[in-house]
């Protein structure tokens, strides 16, 4: 199906419209799959269980099927599922992770009636995994782990179990969001390998890793190189080509370099040698776009502007005004560009996550990329 035809406009309500049906034939299928459980269909089918039915004739991977099978159960207990979860309120994700509890409930001699489901199915409406979780700790007084516990593993790699209080939580996400331009994999392992080193080199020196075994070195995830700008591909682009360019006719704003004798020089780019242009020679008329000199924005202004925008990004949609939110690879960017003249003033900066970043620089023409 070739899509590139169709207007952005069509596109999202296509996909709007294909999400809706989907999660209208969700809980449609979540209701067959009671019906066909309840009448024992598969047994006649020659399988010993609805996940094997689900997986082996119906072709679900096993955790497709996993999340069905026990959202189809709980849909079963509170019917008014169906409607949340066909307006999005609720996934598949979340009904499982409440019917894992209530059969720990059930294990631990514990019975859950419909009010108490339906209060807690309400409180996790619109709640992401790792708040739907949080919510149901609390709601079904989940014990909490302290315990710490460290597994070897056959790659010889290591398996961290480790509970965070709260404040340390919250730290630590903080100290993500800001790394995550060094960072970009986003994973806790990078974040305190990340951590550790720096401490190390600072404490004994840039050679501390060196006392790692050749082993762990070769093992050592490599450090991704921070993502570029937007505009930062063509800054460097220009730069490269301010280097090929004859050295007596210096650019503005530049130290004329020392011609060699014979007044001839090759460049990298070039296989053949280029003389240097003289007052006849036509003028070349210089790029305008990209060639606003950029100034360093101060530490202390960043971390005004970060602060003002809460540490997240200010991108609102337009059409429905919800901000974006994001905090990772968060940017300074400028609303009106320097390429587009552009000021450094505070009143031109804001915060933007590397993706509106670009998007930003897309519409005013300054990237192609998609």
């Amino acid at each position: 199906m070739d899509l590139s035809l169709i207007s952005n406009s069509e596109l999202l309500k296509r996909l709007e419209k294909l999400a809706c049906t989907e999660r209208k034939i969700t809980h449609l299928i979540l209701w067959h799959i009671n019906e066909v459980e309840s009448r024992r269909l598969y047994a006649e089918l020659g399988f010993d269980s609805m996940f094997k039915y689900l997986t082996q004739s119906l072709g679900y991977g096993e955790d497709s099927a996993y999340r069905r099978l026990q959202a189809a159960r709980l849909l079963k207990q509170a019917p008014k599922v169906a409607e949340k979860l066909e307006s999005g309120a609720l996934n598949l994700t979340q009904l499982t992770q409440v019917q894992k509890c209530i059969k720990q409930e059930l294990k631990e001699g514990r019975k859950v009636d419909l009010k108490t489901t339906e209060a807690v199915l309400e409180k996790i409406e619109n709640k992401t995994s790792f708040e739907t979780l949080k919510c149901l700790a609390k709601e079904f007084n989940q014990p909490i782990q302290i315990q710490e516990t460290v597994k070897p593993q056959q790659d010889n790699s290591v398996r961290l179990e480790i509970t965070f209080t709260e404040e340390q939580m919250e730290i630590l996400k903080k100290a993500k969001d800001a790394l995550s331009h060094v960072l970009p994999d986003n994973n806790w392992a990078d974040l305190f390998a990340h951590l550790a080193k720096k401490h190390l080199q600072k404490e004994f020196g840039k050679d501390a890793l060196n006392e790692l075994s050749v082993s762990e070195m070769t093992n050592k995830r490599t450090q991704p190189a921070e993502p570029i700008q937007p505009h930062q591909g063509k800054l460097e682009e220009e730069k490269e080509n301010k280097k090929n360019l004859p050295t007596s006719r210096p650019l503005s704003g530049t130290t004329p370099e020392r011609q060699p004798a014979h007044g001839w020089r090759r460049t990298a780019k070039q296989s053949q040698l280029t003389k240097p242009k003289t007052a006849s020679d036509p003028e070349t008329k210089p790029t305008q776009s990209f060639t606003t000199k950029r100034k360093h924005i101060k530490i202390t202004l960043k971390r005004e502007l970060l602060k003002k925008a809460n540490h997240c990004c200010e991108y609102i949609n337009p059409d429905n005004g919800q901000r974006c939110q994001s905090t990772y690879q968060l940017q300074v960017d400028h609303r009106i560009p320097l390429a587009r003249k552009g000021t450094d003033t505070p009143e031109n900066l804001r915060v933007l996550c590397r993706t509106h970043n670009l998007y930003s620089a897309k519409k005013w023409g300054l990237v192609t990329a998609p």
